[in-house]
């Protein structure tokens, strides 16, 4: 699924944080139609509205801690988080109806990384659910939303034939020789460039170990420090200096550009001391750019995977 989302937008893997509504204003279900409260009704995060096998979380029944990384801290008027209700059908896309509000914070000012705690995960007969989350600005209508894929522990999993049988091993006293099986980790296959890795997949390259963060294929790992490979064991240093040269060409022919927008002054002249937010639009080098996420002192175009969008 997260090869299908790139496919359709490289916008939905590599900057999910901005599914947002920026004139929300705690309208959220006028505003977001059934079937797209993950995308937030935006086409550029529509592939997170199709069911399917997305990566999941296993969690726990009873009273959780949620630890959220918020790539710019925004005043929070709330978060709130809903769950989907008993019986949902993951085989659908998610509507209102589905969820089932499960936790409300007061208003708060969140750091770079936040607790939410007290949040009451319930019980349910059925494994698959979502987690949804709203994050209403108090300093702004905007708001952001959350599609989290969970498998709720203890749940049945919809095979009726199967849940009870791993019973009768403990008849055998034979058991215990298992721990043998993974001594020295061999099993770790040598990354090769042909094979397709989904999130979770181990390699071993340059001998050191690493874990696919989502579907890749042919991305060497350690090439590039926002690639899809994190490195679990080995040393971590030797190969890393390969990625810095990977941005400082992505500008030198922006000059040639400057007559394509005289008639907007009203856009201001991107400067280094300032911050932006998401939706904010500058002018540098002739061409016009909006801010995806909170940003200050990152050149517009100096990087693909910066907070700099290109307006054509």
């Amino acid at each position: 699924m997260c090869e299908f989302a790139r496919e359709q937008s490289g916008q939905a893997i590599y900057n999910w944080q901005g599914i947002r509504d920026g004139d929300a204003g705690g309208d959220h279900r006028e505003n977001i139609d059934d079937g797209e409260l993950c995308s937030a009704g935006s086409e550029r995060y529509a592939p997170y509205d199709e069911p399917g096998d997305w990566p999941s979380t296993t969690i726990e029944p009873g009273t959780q801690t949620f630890t959220l990384d918020l790539t710019a801290p925004h005043e929070a008027k709330y978060f709130r988080f809903y769950m989907t209700k008993d019986g949902w059908n993951p085989d659908t896309a998610l509507a209102w109806d589905d969820l089932e509000l499960i936790h409300e914070t007061d208003p708060m000012s969140p750091t770079g990384t936040t607790e939410i705690s007290g949040v009451d995960v319930p019980d349910r007969n059925n494994k698959e659910h979502i987690i949804y989350m709203v994050w209403q600005r108090s300093d702004s209508p905007e708001a952001f939303y959350s599609c989290s894929y969970v498998d709720v522990a203890g749940a049945d999993d919809g095979n009726d034939d199967t849940p009870d049988q791993p019973d009768t091993p403990t008849d055998t006293p034979d058991q215990p020789d298992t721990p043998t099986d993974t001594p020295d980790q061999p099993d770790v296959p040598a990354w090769d460039s042909g094979a397709a890795y989904t999130s979770g997949d181990q390699v071993t390259y340059n001998g050191k170990t690493w874990e696919a963060k989502w579907w890749t294929q042919g991305d060497e790992p350690g090439s590039s420090e926002w690639g899809p490979w994190e490195q679990v064991s080995g040393d971590d240093t030797p190969d890393q200096p390969d990625t810095p040269t990977d941005t400082p060409t992505d500008t030198p022919d922006q000059p040639d550009t400057p007559t394509d927008t005289p008639d907007q002054p009203d856009v201001p002249e991107w400067n280094s001391s300032t911050a932006y937010t998401s939706g904010d639009q500058v002018s540098y080098d002739g061409e016009t750019w909006e801010a995806t996420w909170w940003t200050q002192g990152d050149e517009p175009g100096s990087s693909q995977w910066g907070p700099w969008e290109r307006v054509e």
